[in-house]
């Protein structure tokens, strides 16, 4: 019973699907700078080897894993509200995204991604034109 009640809170939030779906989402912010975008990720229990960065164009995608630190099983437990398991964010920009200029730290399971605006090139003028 008090399952399908907290399973009633959760779809009044607008984040409910993915946490009664299977793994879990990470939370995330994301906002835009002159020089590029900034994407703040929490990750708690998540170390560093366990997370892939992936950028391509003006898309990035977040992947990895947060395993229980619990040999446990799960029926042994009084409440389980810590999801683990696989997760995969994928965020869309505005503007491409220099994938080389791409920094992230992961401090307090918060990961900081800064991703740099890639350079956009000049137009090019054809041959023999007169820049004048």
């Amino acid at each position: 019973m008090n399952r399908l009640f907290e399973e009633a809170l959760l779809r009044t939030r607008p984040h409910a699907p993915a946490l009664l779906a299977s793994g879990w989402t990470p939370m995330a912010d994301v906002y835009e700078t002159a020089e590029g975008f900034v994407v703040q990720v929490e990750l708690p229990g998540v170390g560093e080897d366990d997370v892939e960065v992936h950028v391509d164009g003006d898309e990035l995608t977040l992947r990895g894993v947060r395993r229980m630190g619990s040999p446990m099983r799960p029926e042994s437990f009084h409440r389980m509200e810590r999801n683990d398991g696989a997760f995969s964010r994928t965020f869309k920009f505005t503007e491409d995204v220099d994938p080389g200029g791409v920094t992230a730290q992961l401090r307090d399971g918060l990961l900081r991604l800064d991703l740099p605006k890639a350079r956009r090139r000049a137009p090019r003028r054809p041959r023999g034109e007169d820049p004048a």
